[in-house]
């Protein structure tokens, strides 16, 4: 059995609780989702919207070319495209990953060459570099996905 003071303790506690959890629209910051250039089977990016912040979630895009230089400029400019759709830009990306199909030093390279020219040497995001054995679309070289967060203030 509980004391009394343990009892407030354990109202207290399930008051916060529920008042967290069960939060009415003015007290919880509302949370809208926006589907970018929807596909069969996905969209190209998803906007989360909050009170203070927009998060906008690109699907892992290709490029154009027959060449791996020409699909990773072009895989940068499908991103881009997607960002400014969606109110934001390359310089807003937090999170990037990246996947080269048959990985060798001369890709890497080339990757992070044509990466420090389109994002700059400063301030980049977290990043995932992976080597696969294929992609979806087997012409395809290169496939970047991207996570962006702007402020809306």
């Amino acid at each position: 059995m509980l004391n009394r003071s343990e009892m407030k303790g354990s109202l207290l506690v399930i008051g916060l609780v529920l008042l967290f959890t069960n939060c009415t629209h003015k007290m919880c910051p509302s949370l809208t989702k926006e589907f970018i250039h929807p596909n069969t089977g996905y969209s190209k990016a998803v906007v989360v919207n909050t009170r203070h912040t927009k998060t906008i979630y690109v699907s892992g895009l290709t490029g154009d070319g027959d060449d791996f230089s020409s699909q990773t400029r072009t895989a940068f400019a499908h991103i881009k495209e997607e960002l400014s759709f969606s109110g934001a830009s390359l310089g807003d990306i937090v999170k990037m990953n990246t996947y080269i199909v048959n990985i060798n030093k001369e890709k890497v390279d080339t990757f992070r060459s044509i990466r420090k020219e389109i994002l700059g040497e400063k301030d980049l995001p977290a990043s995932t570099l992976l080597g696969v054995q294929g992609l979806a679309n087997s012409s395809r070289l290169i496939e970047i996905e991207a996570i962006a967060i702007v402020n809306k203030h």
